[in-house]
Protein backbone atom coordinates (compact mmCIF):
# COMPACT_ATOMS: atom_id res chain seq x y z
CA UNK A 1 0.00 0.00 0.00
CA UNK A 2 1.22 3.27 -0.40
CA UNK A 3 2.64 5.50 1.86
CA UNK A 4 0.17 8.67 1.58
CA UNK A 5 -3.69 8.52 1.50
CA UNK A 6 -4.14 11.61 0.50
CA UNK A 7 -3.68 11.41 -3.06
CA UNK A 8 -6.41 13.06 -5.31
CA UNK A 9 -6.93 9.96 -8.38
CA UNK A 10 -9.68 7.85 -8.33
CA UNK A 11 -9.17 4.51 -7.43
CA UNK A 12 -11.77 2.73 -8.69
CA UNK A 13 -13.85 4.70 -11.65
CA UNK A 14 -17.47 4.51 -12.23
CA UNK A 15 -17.56 1.08 -9.55
CA UNK A 16 -18.91 1.29 -6.29
CA UNK A 17 -16.20 0.23 -3.67
CA UNK A 18 -16.92 -2.95 -1.77
CA UNK A 19 -18.07 -2.90 1.75
CA UNK A 20 -18.51 -4.86 5.16
CA UNK A 21 -22.16 -6.37 6.16
CA UNK A 22 -22.79 -3.38 7.76
CA UNK A 23 -23.02 -0.98 5.32
CA UNK A 24 -26.78 -1.36 4.85
CA UNK A 25 -27.28 -0.44 8.62
CA UNK A 26 -25.07 2.28 9.01
CA UNK A 27 -26.82 4.01 6.06
CA UNK A 28 -30.05 3.80 7.33
CA UNK A 29 -28.89 6.09 10.34
CA UNK A 30 -26.90 8.33 7.71
CA UNK A 31 -30.78 8.90 5.61
CA UNK A 32 -32.12 9.42 8.80
CA UNK A 33 -30.30 12.29 9.40
CA UNK A 34 -30.60 13.02 5.57
CA UNK A 35 -34.51 13.06 5.91
CA UNK A 36 -35.09 15.15 9.42
CA UNK A 37 -33.02 17.98 7.85
CA UNK A 38 -34.63 17.82 4.53
CA UNK A 39 -38.08 17.80 6.69
CA UNK A 40 -36.46 21.73 7.95
CA UNK A 41 -35.65 22.91 4.33
CA UNK A 42 -39.02 24.32 2.57
CA UNK A 43 -38.96 26.62 -0.62
CA UNK A 44 -35.38 26.11 -0.91
CA UNK A 45 -34.06 27.43 2.53
CA UNK A 46 -33.10 25.86 5.82
CA UNK A 47 -36.56 26.98 7.55
CA UNK A 48 -35.82 25.09 11.10
CA UNK A 49 -33.47 26.86 13.19
CA UNK A 50 -32.83 24.02 15.25
CA UNK A 51 -31.13 21.83 12.30
CA UNK A 52 -27.18 21.97 11.55
CA UNK A 53 -25.98 25.11 10.43
CA UNK A 54 -22.07 23.67 10.29
CA UNK A 55 -20.37 20.83 9.29
CA UNK A 56 -19.47 19.93 13.02
CA UNK A 57 -23.11 20.12 14.05
CA UNK A 58 -23.62 16.83 11.19
CA UNK A 59 -20.99 14.96 12.26
CA UNK A 60 -22.34 15.46 16.00
CA UNK A 61 -25.43 14.36 14.68
CA UNK A 62 -23.99 11.52 12.95
CA UNK A 63 -21.88 10.45 15.85
CA UNK A 64 -24.75 10.41 18.17
CA UNK A 65 -27.22 8.49 15.80
CA UNK A 66 -24.43 5.87 15.27
CA UNK A 67 -23.69 5.07 18.67
CA UNK A 68 -26.00 2.81 19.73
CA UNK A 69 -25.43 0.74 16.84
CA UNK A 70 -22.06 0.44 17.76
CA UNK A 71 -22.09 -0.47 21.17
CA UNK A 72 -24.56 -3.31 20.36
CA UNK A 73 -21.85 -4.06 17.33
CA UNK A 74 -18.73 -4.18 19.85
CA UNK A 75 -17.55 -1.15 17.49
CA UNK A 76 -16.27 1.90 17.98
CA UNK A 77 -17.29 5.37 16.84
CA UNK A 78 -14.72 8.40 16.85
CA UNK A 79 -14.26 11.76 15.09
CA UNK A 80 -11.45 13.44 13.42
CA UNK A 81 -9.13 10.78 13.75
CA UNK A 82 -6.23 10.30 11.52
CA UNK A 83 -5.91 7.12 9.29
CA UNK A 84 -2.50 5.82 9.26
CA UNK A 85 -1.23 3.84 5.93
CA UNK A 86 0.29 1.06 8.49
CA UNK A 87 1.28 1.04 11.73
CA UNK A 88 5.47 1.39 10.63
CA UNK A 89 4.48 4.31 9.19
CA UNK A 90 6.74 7.38 9.67
CA UNK A 91 6.27 10.35 11.30
CA UNK A 92 6.32 12.29 8.50
CA UNK A 93 3.60 10.88 6.55
CA UNK A 94 1.31 10.60 10.10
CA UNK A 95 1.71 14.93 9.76
CA UNK A 96 -0.03 14.37 6.64
CA UNK A 97 -2.31 11.82 7.04
CA UNK A 98 -5.65 12.05 5.84
CA UNK A 99 -8.52 13.18 9.40
CA UNK A 100 -11.89 11.74 8.99
CA UNK A 101 -14.88 13.47 10.17
CA UNK A 102 -16.46 10.34 11.66
CA UNK A 103 -15.28 7.46 11.92
CA UNK A 104 -16.41 3.45 13.13
CA UNK A 105 -13.70 1.20 14.68
CA UNK A 106 -12.96 -2.21 14.87
CA UNK A 107 -10.54 -4.54 16.31
CA UNK A 108 -8.45 -7.27 14.52
CA UNK A 109 -9.05 -11.19 15.39
CA UNK A 110 -5.62 -10.88 17.26
CA UNK A 111 -5.10 -6.79 17.85
CA UNK A 112 -7.03 -4.05 19.61
CA UNK A 113 -7.34 -0.87 17.22
CA UNK A 114 -6.42 0.67 20.68
CA UNK A 115 -3.18 -0.83 21.15
CA UNK A 116 -2.06 0.09 17.71
CA UNK A 117 -2.86 3.81 18.22
CA UNK A 118 -1.04 3.59 21.69
CA UNK A 119 2.30 2.12 19.70
CA UNK A 120 2.16 5.01 16.89
CA UNK A 121 1.24 7.94 19.79
CA UNK A 122 4.15 6.14 22.15
CA UNK A 123 6.61 7.07 19.26
CA UNK A 124 5.84 10.49 19.75
CA UNK A 125 7.88 13.15 22.18
CA UNK A 126 4.96 13.60 24.08
CA UNK A 127 2.86 10.75 23.18
CA UNK A 128 2.79 9.45 26.77
CA UNK A 129 0.95 12.31 27.82
CA UNK A 130 -1.51 13.53 24.74
CA UNK A 131 -4.99 11.40 25.02
CA UNK A 132 -5.56 12.54 20.71
CA UNK A 133 -3.95 9.94 18.95
CA UNK A 134 -1.73 10.77 16.12
CA UNK A 135 -3.67 8.01 13.99
CA UNK A 136 -4.90 4.60 13.84
CA UNK A 137 -3.61 2.38 11.34
CA UNK A 138 -5.98 1.84 7.94
CA UNK A 139 -6.75 -1.94 8.85
CA UNK A 140 -9.17 -1.07 11.93
CA UNK A 141 -11.40 1.31 10.02
CA UNK A 142 -14.77 -0.18 9.92
CA UNK A 143 -16.32 2.67 7.79
CA UNK A 144 -15.37 6.15 7.47
CA UNK A 145 -17.40 9.65 6.02
CA UNK A 146 -17.01 13.06 5.45
CA UNK A 147 -19.59 15.65 5.77
CA UNK A 148 -20.03 18.61 3.98
CA UNK A 149 -22.62 21.42 4.47
CA UNK A 150 -21.94 23.11 1.42
CA UNK A 151 -21.36 22.53 -2.69
CA UNK A 152 -17.72 23.86 -2.79
CA UNK A 153 -16.32 21.59 -5.58
CA UNK A 154 -12.91 21.85 -4.91
CA UNK A 155 -13.07 20.77 -1.17
CA UNK A 156 -15.81 18.12 -2.01
CA UNK A 157 -13.69 16.51 -4.60
CA UNK A 158 -10.04 16.11 -2.27
CA UNK A 159 -12.97 14.31 0.31
CA UNK A 160 -14.12 12.03 -1.77
CA UNK A 161 -11.03 11.43 -3.72
CA UNK A 162 -9.61 10.84 -0.08
CA UNK A 163 -12.49 7.96 0.95
CA UNK A 164 -11.83 6.27 -2.95
CA UNK A 165 -8.05 6.14 -1.39
CA UNK A 166 -9.09 4.62 2.06
CA UNK A 167 -11.55 2.28 0.33
CA UNK A 168 -8.78 1.18 -1.93
CA UNK A 169 -5.91 0.31 1.26
CA UNK A 170 -9.21 -1.65 3.09
CA UNK A 171 -12.08 -2.95 0.91
CA UNK A 172 -13.52 -3.56 4.13
CA UNK A 173 -14.17 -0.54 4.95
CA UNK A 174 -17.18 1.61 4.19
CA UNK A 175 -16.75 4.66 2.44
CA UNK A 176 -19.50 7.12 2.64
CA UNK A 177 -19.68 11.12 1.60
CA UNK A 178 -22.44 12.82 3.20
CA UNK A 179 -23.44 16.28 1.81
CA UNK A 180 -26.47 18.51 2.75
CA UNK A 181 -27.13 21.57 1.25
CA UNK A 182 -30.00 24.41 1.91
CA UNK A 183 -28.31 26.82 0.06
CA UNK A 184 -25.72 25.63 -2.66
CA UNK A 185 -26.40 26.08 -6.34
CA UNK A 186 -27.60 22.89 -8.45
CA UNK A 187 -24.93 22.50 -10.85
CA UNK A 188 -22.86 22.65 -8.18
CA UNK A 189 -24.22 19.85 -6.22
CA UNK A 190 -24.83 18.02 -9.13
CA UNK A 191 -21.01 17.72 -10.34
CA UNK A 192 -20.26 16.63 -6.86
CA UNK A 193 -23.03 13.87 -7.32
CA UNK A 194 -21.43 13.27 -10.59
CA UNK A 195 -17.43 13.04 -8.94
CA UNK A 196 -18.58 10.52 -6.32
CA UNK A 197 -20.04 8.38 -8.63
CA UNK A 198 -17.13 8.14 -10.96
CA UNK A 199 -15.08 7.48 -8.11
CA UNK A 200 -17.59 4.60 -6.40
CA UNK A 201 -18.27 6.80 -3.66
CA UNK A 202 -21.80 6.26 -2.09
CA UNK A 203 -22.76 10.10 -1.19
CA UNK A 204 -26.11 10.41 1.06
CA UNK A 205 -27.19 13.80 -0.71
CA UNK A 206 -29.68 16.32 -0.38
CA UNK A 207 -30.10 19.93 -1.73
CA UNK A 208 -33.23 22.15 -1.16
CA UNK A 209 -32.35 24.28 -4.32
CA UNK A 210 -33.02 21.17 -6.43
Amino acid sequence: MQENLQVNSIAVQGRSHPMNKDSDAVKQVLEKVRADYATGCQAGELMDPGLPITERDILCEIWARLRPFCISAGLHVHSEVKVAPSLDSHHTVLRSAKRVDVAILRDQPQARWLDAAREIQDRKCKGHIEARFEAIPVEYFHTVMEVKIQSHIPDARKDISSLSQIAAANPECNCFFVLLNARGQVCDHNAILTYAKTAGVPIVEYTARR
